[in-house]
């Protein structure tokens, strides 16, 4: 067989120097809406940082459509957690995030959130980030002012009228955590509401069912935490569809009226009185007791099936210690 000479290292490695180069996709060559795209994948931050790499990207960033707000994106390094610690911090963040949305566009936001242990006394600046999220149209809108550790503060008040359907036709998804919610009787819904998340909030029954029966009836989920308020919580109106209902840590809450339509539910407390309106659509059911509840064990195991024939999983999880008397279903 003939020996093929492909040359000494040193030629090979000429020629393969001398080999024309491709040219490959340049970034600067994308359209902007691409660009937009891509950066809106980066931390707000980082976004910003990118307006240094070229002339014509300074701007570019102000069409970021995630705009995370949060103690720890925005200082990532380390930092002291005491109590009297936090407010240079948050004062450093309020003036931050409010730099960023007076230079932004204020279009294309899809989500937008903040999360941070502000409180009223930020009032007007809080209002005023609400105000951009529904003139921006975005679609998903995080509060979150909860605190890592116990900071005693006035929660922010909250005055849903910025967000009813009047202002924010384009709302799907709400979180409001540790906010003082109250539901103003002129409050007019909400058209595309879809998701709702409330945690650590002093709504009252009265408030959650009017909040819920003004969702125009497409409501899919609604998430409770924490809110210490509540007592009975009504979701059975005729129009809701609602299909997933996540309530936990409700310490004072003693029955729940459940929806026709409701698919899953998942449960974590004290024991409490469910009230279905006859036979449920559930196939779905989390339940996490703080202790044992010798009728709630046995209506489940023996009678649960009768009002949730279409049950397929059920996780059920409880306490060791204090054994609890009250019902859990009727």
């Amino acid at each position: 067989m003939a020996n093929i000479d492909i040359g000494s290292d040193e030629d090979l490695h000429q020629t393969m120097m001398m080999k024309p180069k491709r040219k490959g996709l340049q970034l600067t060559n994308l359209p902007k809406d691409i660009l937009c795209s891509i950066l809106s994948r980066l931390p707000i931050k980082e976004a910003v940082r990118t307006s240094i790499l070229l002339e014509h990207w300074k701007h570019l960033w102000r069409c970021h459509s995630n705009l995370e707000f949060s103690l720890r994106s925005m200082f990532p390094g380390p930092r002291t957690n005491g109590p009297n610690d936090v407010r240079p911090w948050k004062d450093v963040f309020i003036e931050r995030v409010d730099a960023v949305l007076q230079q932004h566009s204020g279009a294309g936001v899809d989500n937008i959130q903040f999360q941070a242990p502000c409180d009223d006394e930020h009032g007007d600046r809080i209002e005023g980030w609400v105000r951009f999220a529904t003139a921006s149209k975005t679609k998903q809108l995080i509060l979150d002012f909860s605190a890592t550790h116990h900071i005693e503060q006035h929660p922010y008040k909250i005055d849903l009228r910025l967000l009813d359907d009047s202002k924010s036709s384009h709302l799907q998804s709400i979180k409001l955590c540790s906010v003082s919610l109250k539901v103003p009787a002129d409050f007019k819904g909400f058209r595309n509401l879809k998701w709702i998340f409330l945690a650590d909030t002093n709504i009252t029954d009265g408030d959650l069912h009017h909040l819920v029966s003004n969702c125009s009836g497409i409501l899919e989920f609604l998430g409770i935490a924490g809110c210490g308020m509540l007592r009975r919580l009504h979701i059975s109106h005729l129009s809701n569809k609602l299909k997933h209902l996540q309530v936990y840590d409700c310490r004072l809450l003693q029955a729940m009226e459940l929806n026709f339509g409701l698919v899953k539910l998942e449960y974590r407390g004290p024991s409490v009185l469910l009230s279905p309106p006859g036979s449920l659509l559930l196939a779905d059911i989390c339940i996490k007791l703080e202790g044992i509840c010798t009728n709630s064990l046995e209506y489940m195991f023996t009678k649960l099936g009768h009002n949730v024939p279409r049950l397929e999983i059920l996780t059920l999880r409880c306490r060791e210690g204090k054994v609890w008397d009250s019902l859990f279903l009727a």
